[in-house]
């Protein structure tokens, strides 16, 4: 082969546009599942948190409620129904107010003399919730599950 047929079939462009529509499209692909993989990752992260505050919610409307862990952490768990592998926990606790605030038995809760001046003791429900996000497929260098934890804390009514 001649010098001059080299030059030729380096200056021909057929192909060329199908080449660079193959290596645009991959790319422009892989940009679209990665934006939807970040927004289901927030959706994902609204949707616990949502379901944590709801079972604060219902822990802190009255002193009945306060006591019903079990309930809490179901109703949390329900409100994230549309999810799954979601775990979630919930907590009660009393203390007396002040600077640093004085953990106190919530038996005594009732009693109005537990925290001397400072009058009945303030009662508080927490519910943790847990869920684990598992992207669409692998990016490098990129975890393909990332454990998502929201909590809500609240004051008993």
């Amino acid at each position: 082969m001649r010098f001059s047929h080299w030059i030729r079939l380096f200056r021909d462009t057929r192909g060329a546009a199908l080449t660079e529509f193959a290596l645009t499209f991959a790319l422009l692909l892989l940009l679209c599942l990665g934006a939807t993989d970040f927004g289901r990752l927030f959706f994902d992260a609204l949707t616990i948190a949502n379901a944590a505050a709801t079972g604060a919610f219902y822990g802190a409307q009255n002193n009945v409620n306060f006591a019903k862990r079990t309930i809490m952490a179901n109703r949390a768990i329900e409100d994230a129904k549309n999810l799954e592998n979601v775990t979630a926990s919930a907590t009660s606790f009393c203390e007396c107010p002040g600077n640093p605030p004085t953990p106190i038995s919530c038996g005594q809760a009732t009693n109005r003399l537990a925290c001397a001046d400072y009058g009945y003791p303030r009662a508080y429900v927490r519910t943790d919730i847990n869920h684990t996000f598992q992207t669409l497929v692998g990016y490098p260098g990129i975890p393909n599950q990332t454990v998502l934890d929201r909590s809500a804390f609240m004051r008993v009514q």
